[in-house]
């Protein structure tokens, strides 16, 4: 491809971007916004638990297992509140329940048992509000343009996770308590911005009233029969990439400091900011198995990089994980909305579940292998577990990885609303 030729396809890029409706901009923008205050927490949500209150790592474990699968497995019920109340209710309803999460986690710095609710409210609020946020956007365009508008939004998304730790790091040591009370005041802040820059989208008719409702259960449960394999493999990913990202954390702060996971996360989401965007068609059309095992491949060589200690290693690490997660989650969010026509909403909130059930055994099963090594001085192993965790994966996408994405048909084109 000419130097021309690329310019001129940024170029048409840019000028899409520009023509979208306000509301579709607004909410890549305040995807930004989201992501900076829930990263300001969320990384922290361990170190706090063991820290601040003093949770034996094992519960602390576990109860960022529980928190994360409620986040990402109560998504499944995402779809249903859209149904009943609209994507823009859906999402200004989690950010408020979100906000209360925050606030009542200041309490909780005084009054530790104040944690255990304030943290099932934390989560509960993206369960809520990813799925609404991607069906947004996915309503907002026409499916050619899907891979390219899920991958700036995953970018909005990223930058946000990578600044959001940079900055929580300067303060969480300083003090927690305010922290927390400022987040809680900007997730105010940012819901009020959603009520006022997002308008409603209108569902488009797609089936006779009388005949709707049964046809649309029957037809989500064929489309389900036909995404097994695709939820197989967003459970795998999310499962190895909450080993990353629930215990860098924790490694950080014990064989250096905690700022430096301010540096791992703002090159991993760096990384994705830069690179998803424009490897967005690519990696839509690039053969399925091939892509899977590869990016398995690429995690499984940033873990065993890892394992060497140090700051270059763990950022070299970071780098070879990053291009594996890089391919893998947009594959992954792509293969579910082509395989469940016509309900965004509910093909998010199936992937959202699945990351949810990878994202609690991560937890569980993290905690106890973590403690394990930290026990025995050893924490390095503890990435070479991971490790050969992801080649295990790597395998079985070559086994088990299929085809490449079904063509999508035209008529379905005109059957993505899913809100009022």
């Amino acid at each position: 491809m000419t130097e021309g030729t690329r310019g001129g396809r940024l170029t048409g890029k840019w000028r899409t971007f520009t023509s979208l409706p306000a509301g579709l901009k607004a909410l890549i923008g305040l995807s930004f916004v989201v992501a900076l205050g829930s990263y300001m927490v969320t990384p922290f949500i361990g170190v706090l638990m063991v820290k601040a209150i003093g949770l034996d790592i094992r519960v602390a474990g576990t109860l960022v297992a529980v928190a994360t699968f409620i986040q990402f497995g109560g998504s499944i019920l995402g779809g249903a509140v859209v149904d009943r109340i609209g994507l823009k209710r859906t999402m200004v309803l989690a950010l408020t329940v979100r906000t209360a999460g925050l606030a009542l986690l200041g309490v909780a710095v005084t009054v530790p048992w104040v944690a255990y609710p304030a943290v099932v409210l934390v989560a509960a609020g993206p369960a809520l509000y990813l799925p609404a946020n991607k069906a947004y956007i996915v309503t907002s365009v026409s499916d050619e343009l899907r891979p390219l508008f899920l991958g700036v939004s995953s970018a909005a998304l990223n930058a946000g996770m990578g600044i959001g730790p940079l900055l929580a790091a300067l303060l969480i040591d300083a003090d927690p308590l305010l922290l927390l009370v400022g987040l809680a005041g900007l997730f105010a802040l940012i819901t009020a911005a959603h009520q006022t820059a997002l308008k409603p989208v209108e569902r488009r008719p797609d089936a006779p009233p009388a005949t709707r409702g049964s046809e649309k259960v029957r037809g989500k449960r064929a489309a389900l029969r036909g995404a097994l394999r695709p939820v197989l493999f967003t459970a795998l990913a999310f499962y190895l990439y909450f080993f990353f990202q629930s215990f860098i954390g924790l490694y950080a702060a014990g064989v250096s400091d905690i700022q430096l996971l301010g540096w791992v996360m703002l090159l991993n989401c760096a990384m994705v900011v830069l690179l998803q965007p424009p490897l967005a068609d690519r990696i839509a059309s690039a053969d399925y198995r091939l892509l899977m095992a590869g990016s398995f491949g690429l995690m499984a060589l940033g873990m065993a990089s890892m394992a060497l200690g140090g700051l270059p290693a763990l950022l070299a690490g970071t780098a070879f994980f990053t291009l594996g997660e890089i391919f893998l989650f947009l594959r992954c969010d792509l293969e579910l909305v082509d395989r469940v026509p016509g309900n965004p909403a509910f093909a998010f909130g199936v992937q959202r579940l699945a990351a949810g059930i990878g994202g609690l055994l991560a937890g569980v099963v993290g905690g106890f292998v973590f403690a394990h090594f930290e026990a025995a001085g050893d924490l390095g192993t503890f990435w070479l577990v991971v490790a050969a965790q992801c080649a295990g994966a790597a395998l079985l996408a070559l086994l088990l990885g299929g085809r490449t994405r079904p063509a999508v048909p035209e008529t379905i084109a005109v059957e993505t609303g899913v809100a009022r």
